[in-house]
């Protein structure tokens, strides 16, 4: 079932980054674009933002800032 935009809102008040979370949504919807294989089986995701963010949304998907180098 797609998450309402609501429930990605949520998603993304609740992140530390909102930006991070843009992004790791535009690198999803790449993969998928790239032919990786929906993690979720969702017949209303038409398009790969829908997969991509309905997978954020449901948590299986995983993001995170990369590590800073000390200068």
């Amino acid at each position: 079932m797609m998450r309402s935009f609501f429930d990605v809102e949520e998603s993304a008040s609740s992140s530390r980054n909102q930006y991070l979370l843009a992004n790791a949504a535009a690198k999803r919807v790449k993969h998928i674009k790239n032919g990786a294989p929906a993690v979720v089986d969702s017949p209303q995701a038409d398009r790969p933002i829908e997969t991509a963010l309905e997978e954020i949304a449901r948590g299986l998907i995983r993001y995170r800032l990369p590590e800073q180098k000390d200068a």
